[in-house]
Protein backbone atom coordinates (compact mmCIF):
# COMPACT_ATOMS: atom_id res chain seq x y z
CA UNK A 1 0.00 0.00 0.00
CA UNK A 2 2.76 2.44 0.95
CA UNK A 3 4.58 1.71 -2.31
CA UNK A 4 1.44 2.52 -4.34
CA UNK A 5 0.92 5.80 -2.47
CA UNK A 6 4.56 6.71 -3.02
CA UNK A 7 4.26 6.03 -6.78
CA UNK A 8 1.13 8.18 -6.98
CA UNK A 9 2.85 10.96 -5.01
CA UNK A 10 5.95 10.88 -7.26
CA UNK A 11 3.78 10.77 -10.39
CA UNK A 12 1.76 13.77 -9.21
CA UNK A 13 4.97 15.71 -8.48
CA UNK A 14 6.28 15.00 -11.99
CA UNK A 15 2.92 15.96 -13.48
CA UNK A 16 2.96 19.24 -11.53
CA UNK A 17 6.51 19.93 -12.74
CA UNK A 18 5.54 19.32 -16.38
CA UNK A 19 2.44 21.48 -15.96
CA UNK A 20 4.53 24.31 -14.46
CA UNK A 21 7.03 24.06 -17.34
CA UNK A 22 4.14 24.13 -19.82
CA UNK A 23 2.60 27.22 -18.22
CA UNK A 24 5.98 28.99 -18.22
CA UNK A 25 6.50 28.06 -21.87
CA UNK A 26 3.09 29.39 -22.88
CA UNK A 27 3.77 32.65 -21.01
CA UNK A 28 7.41 32.99 -22.07
CA UNK A 29 6.82 36.56 -23.24
CA UNK A 30 6.73 37.54 -19.56
CA UNK A 31 10.49 36.95 -19.53
CA UNK A 32 11.22 39.31 -22.46
CA UNK A 33 12.21 42.25 -20.22
CA UNK A 34 14.68 40.03 -18.37
CA UNK A 35 16.11 38.71 -21.65
CA UNK A 36 16.47 42.29 -22.92
CA UNK A 37 18.22 43.35 -19.72
CA UNK A 38 20.71 40.48 -19.98
CA UNK A 39 21.26 41.40 -23.64
CA UNK A 40 21.95 45.02 -22.65
CA UNK A 41 24.38 43.95 -19.94
CA UNK A 42 26.38 41.75 -22.35
CA UNK A 43 27.27 44.56 -24.78
CA UNK A 44 30.99 45.22 -24.63
CA UNK A 45 32.21 45.17 -28.24
CA UNK A 46 32.43 48.11 -30.61
CA UNK A 47 33.40 51.75 -30.35
CA UNK A 48 33.89 52.82 -26.73
CA UNK A 49 31.68 55.82 -25.99
CA UNK A 50 31.29 58.00 -22.94
CA UNK A 51 29.05 61.02 -22.51
CA UNK A 52 31.34 63.91 -23.34
CA UNK A 53 29.06 66.90 -23.46
CA UNK A 54 25.85 68.25 -24.83
CA UNK A 55 24.81 70.42 -27.74
CA UNK A 56 21.39 71.75 -28.59
CA UNK A 57 19.98 73.66 -31.49
CA UNK A 58 17.78 73.44 -34.55
CA UNK A 59 17.97 70.61 -37.08
CA UNK A 60 18.65 72.20 -40.46
CA UNK A 61 19.12 69.14 -42.63
CA UNK A 62 18.62 65.38 -42.48
CA UNK A 63 21.36 63.50 -44.34
CA UNK A 64 20.06 59.95 -43.91
CA UNK A 65 17.90 57.92 -41.56
CA UNK A 66 20.36 58.19 -38.68
CA UNK A 67 22.32 61.38 -39.46
CA UNK A 68 21.47 65.07 -39.48
CA UNK A 69 22.97 68.55 -39.29
CA UNK A 70 22.29 70.61 -36.19
CA UNK A 71 22.98 74.35 -35.89
CA UNK A 72 23.78 75.35 -32.33
CA UNK A 73 22.96 78.72 -30.73
CA UNK A 74 26.18 80.27 -32.06
CA UNK A 75 25.32 79.18 -35.63
CA UNK A 76 27.98 76.45 -35.93
CA UNK A 77 26.82 73.33 -37.79
CA UNK A 78 27.36 69.92 -36.20
CA UNK A 79 26.91 66.66 -38.08
CA UNK A 80 25.28 64.25 -35.64
CA UNK A 81 24.82 60.53 -36.08
CA UNK A 82 22.35 58.82 -33.78
CA UNK A 83 24.32 56.30 -31.77
CA UNK A 84 23.18 52.76 -31.15
CA UNK A 85 21.18 52.54 -34.37
CA UNK A 86 21.70 51.83 -38.06
CA UNK A 87 19.52 53.18 -40.85
CA UNK A 88 19.21 51.49 -44.24
CA UNK A 89 22.06 52.39 -46.59
CA UNK A 90 21.38 54.08 -49.93
CA UNK A 91 22.41 51.57 -52.64
CA UNK A 92 22.19 52.60 -56.29
CA UNK A 93 22.03 49.03 -57.66
CA UNK A 94 19.37 47.75 -55.24
CA UNK A 95 16.02 49.47 -55.72
CA UNK A 96 14.38 47.96 -52.61
CA UNK A 97 17.23 49.12 -50.34
CA UNK A 98 17.22 52.52 -52.02
CA UNK A 99 13.50 52.92 -51.28
CA UNK A 100 13.99 51.81 -47.67
CA UNK A 101 16.83 54.32 -47.24
CA UNK A 102 14.74 57.14 -48.71
CA UNK A 103 11.76 56.23 -46.51
CA UNK A 104 14.03 56.17 -43.46
CA UNK A 105 15.41 59.62 -44.29
CA UNK A 106 11.91 61.00 -44.92
CA UNK A 107 10.57 59.61 -41.64
CA UNK A 108 13.44 61.08 -39.63
CA UNK A 109 12.90 64.41 -41.42
CA UNK A 110 9.24 64.42 -40.37
CA UNK A 111 10.28 63.73 -36.81
CA UNK A 112 13.07 66.25 -36.22
CA UNK A 113 13.59 68.66 -39.14
CA UNK A 114 13.27 72.33 -38.07
CA UNK A 115 12.81 71.30 -34.44
CA UNK A 116 14.88 72.25 -31.43
CA UNK A 117 16.64 69.18 -30.10
CA UNK A 118 19.21 68.39 -27.45
CA UNK A 119 21.99 65.89 -28.16
CA UNK A 120 24.01 64.15 -25.45
CA UNK A 121 27.34 63.63 -27.22
CA UNK A 122 29.06 60.28 -26.77
CA UNK A 123 31.86 60.62 -29.31
CA UNK A 124 33.22 63.64 -31.21
CA UNK A 125 35.85 64.35 -33.82
CA UNK A 126 37.70 67.52 -34.84
CA UNK A 127 35.37 68.44 -37.73
CA UNK A 128 32.25 68.96 -35.58
CA UNK A 129 31.03 65.44 -36.30
CA UNK A 130 29.62 63.44 -33.41
CA UNK A 131 27.70 60.43 -32.22
CA UNK A 132 24.99 61.06 -29.70
CA UNK A 133 21.62 60.46 -28.12
CA UNK A 134 19.10 63.01 -29.41
CA UNK A 135 16.12 64.24 -27.42
CA UNK A 136 13.08 66.06 -28.74
CA UNK A 137 11.75 67.42 -25.47
CA UNK A 138 11.81 64.35 -23.20
CA UNK A 139 11.49 61.90 -26.12
CA UNK A 140 14.59 59.88 -27.02
CA UNK A 141 14.82 60.18 -30.83
CA UNK A 142 17.17 57.17 -31.08
CA UNK A 143 14.61 54.90 -29.40
CA UNK A 144 11.73 56.37 -31.41
CA UNK A 145 13.64 55.77 -34.67
CA UNK A 146 14.08 52.10 -33.83
CA UNK A 147 10.53 51.66 -32.58
CA UNK A 148 8.95 53.23 -35.67
CA UNK A 149 11.16 51.30 -38.10
CA UNK A 150 13.24 54.25 -39.32
CA UNK A 151 16.35 52.35 -38.21
CA UNK A 152 17.35 49.20 -36.35
CA UNK A 153 19.32 48.85 -33.13
CA UNK A 154 23.01 48.15 -33.64
CA UNK A 155 24.78 46.67 -30.63
CA UNK A 156 28.22 47.58 -32.05
CA UNK A 157 27.38 51.25 -31.40
CA UNK A 158 26.06 50.74 -27.86
CA UNK A 159 29.34 50.11 -26.05
CA UNK A 160 29.78 52.62 -23.26
CA UNK A 161 26.22 53.92 -23.36
CA UNK A 162 24.37 53.95 -20.04
CA UNK A 163 22.49 50.75 -19.30
CA UNK A 164 19.09 52.49 -19.40
CA UNK A 165 19.76 53.71 -22.96
CA UNK A 166 21.01 50.31 -24.19
CA UNK A 167 17.99 48.64 -22.58
CA UNK A 168 15.59 51.17 -24.15
CA UNK A 169 17.08 50.59 -27.62
CA UNK A 170 16.87 46.81 -27.30
CA UNK A 171 13.27 46.97 -26.05
CA UNK A 172 12.37 49.33 -28.92
CA UNK A 173 13.81 46.80 -31.36
CA UNK A 174 11.62 44.07 -29.81
CA UNK A 175 8.51 46.28 -30.05
CA UNK A 176 9.30 47.09 -33.69
CA UNK A 177 9.62 43.37 -34.50
CA UNK A 178 6.30 42.63 -32.75
CA UNK A 179 4.55 45.47 -34.64
CA UNK A 180 5.85 44.28 -38.01
CA UNK A 181 4.61 40.70 -37.51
Amino acid sequence: MFRLLHKIYVSLRWLMLFAAVGVLYLNRSLFDPLVDLVDALRISDGLEQQKSGEVSGKVTRVLKGDMFVLKDQSGRPHTIRLTGIDAPVYQMNNRAEMLRALASKTNLSRLILSNEIRVELTYTNDSHGALGLAYLGKTNVNVMAVETGIARANRDYMNGLPLKDRYALIQAERRARMNSE
